[in-house]
Order: structure tokens, then sequence, then C-alpha cells
């Protein structure tokens, strides 16, 4: 009910009828029981009661007022219901005591936004949780929870880190300053009193959809999981490979690491093929897939079966799979197990179609991605034209430009995803000299001259080397 009270803060207050006396009340107001005081009468209005939350909500910013010395009061209940009935939403189900979080997690209002500052560590993870299961991605108020949880000094729990940063996953909320004091708090938390995986499964799954790399964080997790494999569940340790291939992430006694839990993962664990292709994936980005692992992708029933699934992520899937197929094709010399001829139609997939009269952009490498630029070089750095372009000349170079974005870098470090990683690798295997230009470092605010030299030091050095 409360709930449903300052959601109508944010809609439009009707007209009526001049109340001034009543106004001159709720300004002239010092207490909390003086401004509960105008829900007394006979005749208290919408207008009066939005007024009078308005208030409470400016006193609870303020400190002048704390939230458990009216949430409760039977006046400040009469008020909400008011409100509710405005708009025809009572639900007579709900307590009149539920708490502060259940107000915020459904109003992006700036009222609501002003209460956080009162409310408990707990109640603000609360409110993140709700505001995910309503899928409602309330900016003002998320950036006054990340402001409160951060400079709160009380711990998180594994729950509540859990909590958090699936809230921030689901509502595409990847606040750096929150996500490095959650990730620091899981940390402590994994080494005092992790008992069972579940939750830190959902932690890692997590950080992988935000690409956020706490390099302290994956080593806590490792280490737990290496000491625990035996009780840990299978998702979680799918959850673990697939984060530290998108973070491009190994730990500090990798080959031991990788020796002892590979082995416990099998397809038919997986459950789903998407689910065991993305962990063959995640091995192949972290080069650590072995040929038996890497044909499973590639049988002709395997692939049917991704097929049959009629998945959303079909695309998805195949540049996976030709993501898995170069790399067999140029950085596995020695392997002799299945690949992509078994259905070469998939290398046709098409990721991008666009051209330049003059310059060779978004290159379909059918690798499984595309190349945002080519061109060609003589090494002082003098332009060459794609038709003149000689691939057996030593003093010609052909330069790929990959254009590293805020989605193709890690949150909390500089550094291109895992699967980034592996195009510019694959493309040094092809012959290309590989130019990023990260969007950390180009920058289109700065001046046109600067950026002309930023590109123009990166070429020469590629060129040059």
């Amino acid at each position: 009910m409360v709930a449903a009270a300052f959601a109508s803060l944010q809609k439009e207050i009707p007209v009526e009828i001049d109340t001034p006396q009543t106004d001159r009340r709720i300004s002239s107001a010092q207490t909390v029981n003086e401004i509960l005081s105008i829900s007394e009468g006979n005749s208290v209005s919408r207008k009066h009661a939005l007024k009078v939350i308005s208030v409470l909500a400016d006193w609870s910013l303020q400190g002048k007022a704390k939230l458990p010395e009216f949430e409760s009061d039977p006046r400040f209940v009469r008020l909400c219901r008011i409100l509710i009935k405005a708009n025809g939403k009572q639900n007579r189900s709900i307590a009149r005591s539920e708490d502060l979080s259940t107000i915020l997690n459904i109003t992006a209002d700036d009222e609501a936004a002003k209460l956080v500052t009162s409310i408990s560590l707990p109640q603000m993870v609360k409110v993140m949780s709700t505001l995910t299961q309503k899928k409602r991605r309330s900016m003002i108020l998320l950036r006054a929870l990340s402001f409160n949880i951060t400079k709160n000094t009380t711990t998180l729990d594994l729950k509540q880190c859990s909590d958090v940063l699936y809230a921030m996953a689901v509502l595409n909320f990847p606040d750096v300053n929150l996500l490095e004091r959650v990730c620091s708090d899981a940390c402590k938390g994994i080494s005092d009193n992790l008992q069972k995986s579940s939750v830190l499964g959902s932690i890692l799954t997590s950080v992988g959809l935000l690409k956020y790399k706490s390099n302290d964080l994956l080593e806590a997790a490792c280490e737990w999981i290496e000491k625990h494999a035996s009780v840990c569940r299978s998702q979680d340790l799918f959850a673990l490979f697939i984060t530290m291939a998108v973070l491009n992430y190994e730990p500090a006694n990798a080959d031991g690491f990788f020796k002892k839990l590979i082995p416990q993962l099998s397809e038919a664990e997986a459950n789903k093929p998407i689910v065991w292709l993305d962990l063959v994936w995640s091995l192949v980005l972290l080069n650590r897939a072995t040929p038996e692992l890497i044909s499973t992708v590639f049988s002709k029933e395997f692939i049917n079966s991704l097929n049959n699934a009629q998945d959303e992520q079909s695309i998805a899937h195949k540049l996976k799979l030709l993501n898995i197929d170069s790399t067999v094709r140029y950085l596995m010399p020695n392997y002799q197990g299945l690949n992509l001829d078994v259905v070469p139609e998939i290398r046709n997939t098409q990721v991008s179609r666009v051209s330049d009269k003059h310059i060779k952009t978004k290159i379909n490498t059918k690798l499984g991605f595309y190349i945002d630029a080519e061109c060609y070089f003589d090494t002082k750095c003098n332009p060459i034209l794609p038709e003149n372009y000689n691939e057996d000349s030593p003093e010609q170079k052909k330069i790929a430009v990959i254009a590293l974005d805020y989605h193709d870098m890690c949150k909390g470090s500089t550094e291109p995803t895992g699967a980034n990683n592996l195009a510019i690798k694959l493309l040094s295997t092809l012959g290309y000299r590989v130019l990023t230009v990260p969007y950390t470092e180009y920058r289109l605010k700065d001046k046109l001259v600067d950026r002309v030299k930023y590109l123009e030091m990166k070429l020469k050095h590629i060129v040059q080397v």
C-alpha cells in the first residue's frame, strides 16, 4: 500500500479547489506530528496527501526526521490509502507494515531517491532486487542507491553481493565504483565463510555479463573452487570458465587449476547444447581446449541440436563456431579432429555487409568477427591502393583496424575482452598488423588534430616495427 502511494507521486496532480489554510499548515509544520495531523480531518484531498509525503521525503533527506518515526503511523497509512484510492489501485492484502524498500522499488520519482539516504544497507539491497524483478531501470534511483551503498561502512555479505551484482547485470547498470565496492566485499566473504558454490556461481555470472574484471575476485573464486571442487555444482563451474574467458583471465596456478577442473565437466552435465558450446568456446579463448573437446562441437548431431533449439541467439552460436573453427585452422597446426567442413555453409554467416569505395571497411572475415577497416601501407607509411597491394612484398603491410568500444573492453580494466583478444591473435596469425583503437584512448571530444596525431603515431609504430 505504501509502495502504491509513493508511486503516485509521479502522476500529475489534478486541479482542485484552493485550500490556503491547509496549505499554510503544511508549509509551516515543524515536526512529524504537526505534518501528519493534516490527515486527522474529514476532507483530506489527494493533493494534500502528496504534499505531506513530499515534505516527509525532504525531511528524511535532511535528517530532520527518521523513517521509522512515521512509516507505521496510522495517519501516514491513511494518507497512503487516499493516494491508492485516487489511482484505483487499492489492494487490501497489502499489510501496512511494509518497509521503505517497498516504497522505493516501484518508483523513479526524485522523492524516492531522496529517501535512500535514510534506509539501511539491507533495505537498499532489497530495493535493487525489487527493481530487478519489476524490470524497472530508474537511473535516478539507481544512482542514489549506488552512491549510498558505496559509501556505507557496513560490509555486504555474499548473498547481498550476489543480489546487487545480479541487479546491475539485469538492469544494465555497470557503475564502476559500486562494482569495485561489491567485489571487494565478495572477496572477503569468499575467504571468510563461503559454504556453497551457488552464490559464487551467481556472482561470477553477473560479473561476466557486466564484463567487469576484478583480478582479486576472480583469483579468490578460482582458489575456492579448486579447493572445494568436489562440492561445486557443475553449472557454477561452467559459469567460472565462461566468465574467465570473457574477461581473458587465468589464475596464478593455471596449469594445475585447469588440469583438475576440466575433466569434471561433460556434455551431459551441460544439459543444453548452447551451454556446452559456451564452455568449449571459453576454453578455446583461454587456449585450454583439447582436440577431443573441440571435436564434440563439430559433429553433425551437435550442430543439428543447436539448430533445433531455435534460439534467438542462433547468430551468436554460429559466430562462436566460427571462432573455434578459425582457431583450429590457424592457431592449432597439429589439430586432426573435426571442423566446420562438416557444415561448410556456416562459414558464409554474414557479420556485416557494409562496403566503401576508397577503403575496405566492415570486412566479414568468416572467422566469427569483422574488421572495422583494412588498409595498406609501405614501410615509409605511404598508403597503397587496395588493388595495388602485393601480399608477397616485404615492403608492403596489411593493416587491420579494430575499434574497441565500451562493450569490447573489460570494466575495471583497460583490456579487451576474451573474444576480442582472440580476434587480434587470429588476425596477427593471418599476416595482419593489427591497429587497435580503444575508446579510452580515442575520444571524440578531443581536437581533430590530436585524434589524427594519435592514429598517425600508432600507424607508424605498427608499420615500422
